[in-house]
């Protein structure tokens, strides 16, 4: 991947609804050219779609890790998978271990969710973690560009 094509996804991850003309801009290329990279990048799975990302700073997001008994954890992760607050599912390196990510509007949802993983799959489970995010500092996919001096001011302010 050259350069140019580095500089595209680039202004894309910041901006994904620049258009070519713009990105051609600050390249110094033809809205064709940018037009034509973008395509082979889409063709080549580099970029794998666009999406309008969300964020609402009331919500609450819990890293769950899991470590079950056995290898034969199908049921779970798809019981994680169909749930409507895992944004994030993960088979981690280890043995037997699954990290998730759950967000919701309020934190006695995420207590019920790890309640419910816990009853459902209690004979595979071997531990079960839960973490609550205190802050973000930096969430590049979930669209939190977040301004330390904000963070500061905060601190300061209360």
């Amino acid at each position: 991947m050259d350069e140019t094509n580095k500089e595209i996804l680039r202004l894309l991850r910041r901006d994904g609804r620049m258009s070519f003309t713009d990105i051609g801009k600050e390249l110094g290329i033809s809205r064709v050219a940018v037009q034509k990279r973008v395509k082979k990048l889409e063709e080549e799975g580099i970029i794998k779609g666009y999406m309008a990302v969300l964020y609402r700073k009331e919500n609450v997001k819990m890293l769950m890790e899991i470590t079950t008994f056995d290898a034969d954890y199908e049921d779970l992760l798809e019981y994680l998978n169909r749930t409507g607050y895992v944004t994030e599912l993960y088979l981690m390196t280890g043995t037997n271990r699954i990290h998730a990510t759950a967000v919701a509007p309020d934190v006695s949802e995420l207590k019920y969710l790890t309640k419910m993983v816990r009853k459902t799959f209690d004979g595979m489970i071997k531990k079960i973690e839960c973490h609550a995010v205190k802050e973000i500092v930096k969430d590049t996919f979930g669209g939190v560009d977040y301004d330390r001096t904000e963070r500061e001011r905060s601190k300061r302010d209360g």
